[in-house]
C-alpha cells in the first residue's frame, strides 16, 4: 500500500480529531472552573456537591462516559419531551469528553489556586489595592502559571482520548485507520498504525510547543 494513501486516509479523519480536542477542552475548562469554584466555597452543600461530582466523573472510564452520553442523554431529554436522537454524533462526542475531562481540569485549577500564598492577596489589600484587582493581578496569574503543566498533561491525554469516539461511530483518525486496515484484511495494519502514531505524536509536539510558548510569555510578564 502506498504511503500517500495512508496519509490521505488519516488526514480525512484529522478534522474530527482536532474538532473534538478543541471544543472538548474549551467546554471541559469552563465546567472545570465552575466545579473548582464550588469546591473552594465554604458552603458545605456546594463543596459537597462538587466532591460528589468529581468522585463520580473521575471514577467513570472515558469510554463508558461516551457510551453513557450517547445512549443516556437522549433518554434524559425524552423525560422533558425533547427528542435529540437526530443530533450530530459530534455533539455527543464533545459532551462525553467535556464532562469526563472537566473533573480532572477542575482539580488542576483548584490545586493550583491553593498553592498560591494568600499572604500576597492580604498584602495587596493592605497597600490599598482593590480586592478584585488583587485577585486578578496577583492571584490568578500565579494560579494559571502553576496549573499550566497539569493542564498540558491533561490536554495530551485528551488527544489520545479522542480515539475512543469510534464507539459512537465518529470517523476520527483512529477509526479511519482501522477502516483502512480492515479493507485490506489487516495486511498493512502495522504500517498504517505506525503512521497513525506519528500523526498523534505531531499533534502532541504542537501542544507542547504551544504550552511552552505560553509559559515563557507568562514568566516574562510576571518577572
Amino acid at each position: 500500500m502506498k504511503l500517500s494513501r495512508i496519509i490521505t486516509t488519516l488526514l480525512s479523519g484529522l478534522p474530527v480529531t482536532l474538532t473534538l480536542l478543541v471544543f472538548s477542552f474549551v467546554f471541559a475548562s469552563a465546567i472545570g472552573l465552575g466545579i473548582a469554584w464550588l469546591a473552594l466555597r465554604k458552603n458545605n452543600f456546594w463543596s459537597g456537591a462538587a466532591r460528589l461530582y468529581l468522585g463520580l466523573i473521575r471514577g467513570t472510564p472515558p469510554l463508558l462516559m461516551l457510551l453513557l452520553t450517547y445512549y443516556g442523554l437522549p433518554k434524559l431529554f425524552m423525560l422533558i419531551g425533547v427528542d435529540i436522537n437526530d443530533w450530530a454524533k459530534m455533539i455527543f462526542g464533545i459532551t462525553g469528553l467535556s464532562v469526563g475531562w472537566s473533573a480532572y481540569l477542575s482539580e488542576a485549577f483548584r490545586s493550583a489556586y491553593l498553592s498560591v500564598d494568600k499572604g500576597q492577596y492580604e498584602a495587596a489589600l493592605v497597600v490599598g489595592m482593590d480586592s478584585k484587582d488583587a485577585f486578578w493581578q496577583i492571584i490568578m496569574p500565579q494560579t494559571a502559571l502553576i496549573a499550566l503543566p497539569n493542564i498540558e498533561n491533561l490536554v495530551i491525554g485528551l488527544v489520545k482520548a479522542t480515539s475512543l469516539v469510534y464507539v459512537i461511530g465518529l470517523i476520527d483518525m483512529y477509526n479511519a485507520a482501522t477502516d483502512l486496515s480492515n479493507q485490506n484484511q489487516g495486511v498493512y495494519k502495522l504500517g498504517i498504525f505506525v503512521v497513525l502514531a506519528l500523526f498523534y505524536w505531531l499533534i502532541v509536539l504542537t501542544i507542547e510547543w504551544i504550552f511552552r510558548s505560553i509559559r515563557n510569555d507568562y514568566e516574562y510578564v510576571t518577572v
